[in-house]
């Protein structure tokens, strides 16, 4: 069974409950890209769920499984204290630069379809606020999963509409 199939299979068997669980999943790998999307984008097809209402579910789910990476960033920052304990000033200038922009890195970069765990583990190894990283990557999902879902939805009325008329 591929990854897809199981994802298709977890949504169409527990309806959001699933697509949450789906999205935590997918977005829990580190380095290993599960195409959520690709099931977003299939569920807003289909017009199963409002748009908006998959987005929250996925978002939501995204965010925990995204905190993931946070945590290994986290645990780990104390290993990399000492491996690279010359480089700590450097840490602390990166740290700074993201508390002033964090909350904006991390937002967008949950929109742009791309490897997020970079950021989510730096997030943990500077101990960025974990409440705002958790809503940062909450919004950005959301408002991805919402955009390709509704752009599902409308592609799919379209081409229904053509093969209909």
């Amino acid at each position: 069974m591929s990854v897809i199939e199981m994802l298709h299979s977890l949504i169409f068997s527990y309806g959001l409950v699933g697509l949450f669980f789906g999205s935590l999943l997918a977005n829990a790998s580190l380095f290993l890209l599960i195409p959520i999307d690709l099931v977003i984008i299939y569920i807003g097809s289909l017009n199963l769920f409002h748009p908006v209402l998959v987005g929250l579910v996925a978002g939501a789910g995204a965010a925990i499984g995204e905190s993931v990476g946070y945590a290994v960033g986290f645990g780990g920052r104390h290993a990399i204290e000492k491996k690279f304990s010359k480089d700590l000033r450097r840490i602390d200038e990166i740290k700074m630069k993201f508390h002033n922009w964090g909350i904006l890195v991390i937002f967008f970069g949950s929109i742009i379809p791309f490897a997020f765990d970079f950021i989510a583990i730096v997030a943990g190894i500077i101990e960025y606020n974990f409440k705002k990283f958790l809503l940062a990557v909450f919004a950005g999902r959301f408002l991805r999963y919402s955009i390709l879902a509704f752009a599902a939805s409308i592609g799919a009325k379209y081409i229904y509409g053509l093969f209909l008329a």
